[in-house]
């Protein structure tokens, strides 16, 4: 069984036919072609960069001395792209407003949608891994705002 997301789109009532399922696994076309599968699913920045990357692996592997490297980072930028470009993509939906809704687990994405409208028609609440958990937040002293604060990554941002 594969777990799938289930986004709604923006102002729609659950469940919807414009409600997107995707599945929470390896993607074999992002690992064949990378450019082209990013390119399908609207994430043009990520596409960008994803030519970029390619570009630079092809004139490594155009050096007779660096044929392994450009061939290794080609390869790499693959895997990737196939291990998290799902993410990438609920991601790339979420800024555009889509709402995630739902967490299923189904053997094809039709499947998923029907268990995610019998839940919504039964009453039943999302999962509790959807729910938005509080982050404990260290205390630093000397940072504005009373100490509290979050980071993003490795950068620490004040969050009000």
């Amino acid at each position: 069984m594969t777990a799938y997301l289930v986004l709604a789109s923006p102002g729609a009532e659950t469940p919807d036919e414009r409600s997107v399922v995707v599945a929470d696994n390896f993607a074999l076309w992002a690992f064949i072609a990378p450019v082209i599968w990013l390119m399908v699913n609207r994430m043009w920045l990520e596409a960008v960069a994803a030519v970029l990357v390619l570009a630079v692996a092809s004139l490594l592997a155009a050096d007779a001395g660096l044929a392994t490297v450009g061939l290794a980072v080609s390869l790499a930028l693959s895997l990737i792209t196939a291990l998290e470009g799902r993410n990438w993509r609920i991601s790339a939906l979420q800024r555009r407003g889509w709402r995630l809704v739902d967490l299923v687990e189904a053997d094809d994405p039709e499947t998923a949608f029907e268990i995610h409208a019998a839940r919504v028609l039964a009453g039943e609440k999302a999962p509790a891994v959807l729910k938005r958990r509080p982050s404990p937040r260290p205390l630093v002293p000397g940072w504005p705002g009373g100490g509290e604060m979050d980071s993003i990554g490795l950068v620490p941002v004040e969050r009000k």
